[in-house]
């Protein structure tokens, strides 16, 4: 059976979820030994800070993609494309046009949605007829059960789930139980890109609210600059009158990411825009409670009241409540975190992942055949 798969997809920089999962499809062992892969790496910017702007150097990089594809089409035609479409603004349109070249050849195309935001934008006549041509006689991953409305007005083919998963790196680092750390003062982290949309702010109210109620705590924002600079963020954070109470310190990868989740309490993460973030999996790999709001496919990922807590958007009141609750009951701190290391076992590895992938690979060809 021809098992002809061409990975077309966004690779780092910038690092973002999607372009993280993506580096571990390229890399998967086990997809290299099932299929006869090829790939074609894109990338358009340097940094998050370069998103939905226009760049001359974007539009030079589009044009080259554009002429690869096209190679890759013509001299090593692929039996599957997979393909990691923007659902939304600028960079859909952008890719619509890789779209239209790959039907002229009758490629079978698998989309596999990292975001969400179709549902509203399909509303239109115009841009909801884009998506139906985009997506016609092809197949699309997507990353729960719960994200399945944001399509459901303009696909109506098949639709494969598979859940995020990510490396286990616990046995780099010495994690101490949550029972042995100091939890005077409560170490809250909050890890994403500074991103508006991810709760920063909510973050920061929420911190506010702790001291006012005399709460001794460490609050630790990690992240690389985006809509907020790092001048920006030092100010809000001067100006709330929390400048010894949290720190910024910009972005951190591998290690040093790492010996900051061992060692923290709890992570904080109030998003308003999310479809399956990996910041929470890296959190619960490491045993940590987590308090998220109910957004995208985070209340699969989070077991109210049993791995962490659920709240809604915009309340940065009920996450205090929940830390108050939590800090007069250490003991449930424990036993949640443990709950939360043990789904990540269960459901999140990398290893679970990529099983899942060659399974939906499989079956496709299976369909295609």
């Amino acid at each position: 059976m021809n098992k002809k798969i061409l990975f077309f997809i966004k690779v780092p920089p910038p690092t973002t979820g999607a372009t993280l999962i993506n580096m571990y499809v390229l890399e998967s062992e086990i997809l290299k030994k099932a299929f006869d892969i090829s790939i074609l790496p894109i990338s358009y910017m340097k940094s998050r800070k370069s998103m939905g702007k226009y760049e001359f150097s974007k539009a030079v990089i589009i044009f080259s993609v554009f002429f690869k594809l096209l190679n890759e089409l013509v001299f090593n035609k692929p039996k599957l494309i997979y393909f990691q479409i923007s659902p939304k603004n600028l960079a859909f349109i952008r890719d619509l046009l890789y779209v239209s070249l790959i039907k002229i050849f009758r490629v079978k195309i698998v989309f596999h949605l990292h975001g969400k935001g179709i549902n509203n934008i399909a509303k239109s006549k115009v841009k909801g007829a884009l998506y139906r041509y985009a997506f016609k006689n092809s197949d699309i991953i997507i990353l729960s059960s719960l994200l399945s409305y944001d399509i459901k007005d303009v696909f109506n083919g098949k639709v494969h789930i598979v859940q995020n998963g990510i490396p286990d790196v616990v046995s780099l680092i010495n994690v101490k139980s949550k029972t042995a750390l100091s939890l005077s003062p409560v170490k809250l982290v909050f890890l994403s890109n500074l991103i508006m949309s991810k709760g920063i702010f909510d973050y920061i109210e929420l911190l506010k609210l702790l001291k006012i109620s005399k709460i001794k705590f460490e609050g630790i924002i990690i992240g690389a600059e985006a809509d907020l600079s790092e001048k920006e963020i030092n100010n809000i954070i001067e100006s709330e009158s929390l400048k010894d109470d949290v720190k910024y310190i910009g972005p951190k990868y591998g290690k040093d990411k790492y010996d900051i989740l061992a060692s923290s309490d709890m992570l904080i993460y109030p998003t308003k825009n999310d479809a399956f973030p990996l910041v929470i999996l890296e959190a619960m790999q490491f045993g940590l409670l987590i308090i998220a709001t109910e957004e995208g496919a985070i209340p699969e990922i989070i077991e109210d009241g049993v791995t962490g807590f659920l709240v809604e958007k915009n309340n940065p009141n009920q996450i205090a409540d929940k830390i108050k609750y939590l800090l007069k009951n250490l003991e449930l701190l424990d036993k949640m975190g443990i709950e939360s290391r043990k789904k990540y076992e269960q459901e999140y590895t990398l290893g679970h992942f990529e099983r899942n992938m060659k399974a939906t690979f499989d079956k496709i060809f299976k369909e295609i055949d």
